[in-house]
């Protein structure tokens, strides 16, 4: 078990370290001008973060022997560019401020475009495989 952590150990690090990279990136490109307090930044991030996690999960389901790919790219690079954490650091915020309106839109509108990403995903995964 320790063996196999230390080997797989590079490709999460990598991909975490990319990952965050783009995340950071993203963040940094994307400009928005707008009087409402939700954040889009988050919400363009986790949705196609859950579509990558959808499809590259359907992807790799039958192609074992490329397990590495797999760990570099669904633990590491999307779990360090997709941000729940953030998406609920920012939720509560809104609340605080007394945005409730806004804080549950911004529970449903990424929950539902999230979860419709990975089915996407999925989808888009089963074809060219």
């Amino acid at each position: 078990m320790v063996n196999t952590f230390l080997r797989d150990l590079p490709f999460v690090l990598l991909g975490g370290a990319l990952g965050s990279a783009l995340r950071y990136f993203v963040s940094v490109l994307t400009i928005y001008d707008t009087s409402s307090p939700l954040p889009y930044k988050t919400l363009i991030v986790n949705v196609i973060g859950c579509f990558l996690a959808g499809f590259v999960a359907m992807y790799f389901e039958h192609h074992s022997r490329f397990n590495h790919i797999r760990l570099f790219l669904l633990i590491g690079f999307i779990g360090a560019f997709t941000t729940f954490s953030t998406f609920s650091l920012e939720t509560v915020k809104l609340y605080q401020a007394g945005h409730l309106r806004t804080a549950l839109w911004n529970i449903v509108l990424s929950t539902l475009s999230c979860l419709v990403s990975v089915l996407a995903g999925f989808w888009l995964g089963f074809r060219i495989r």
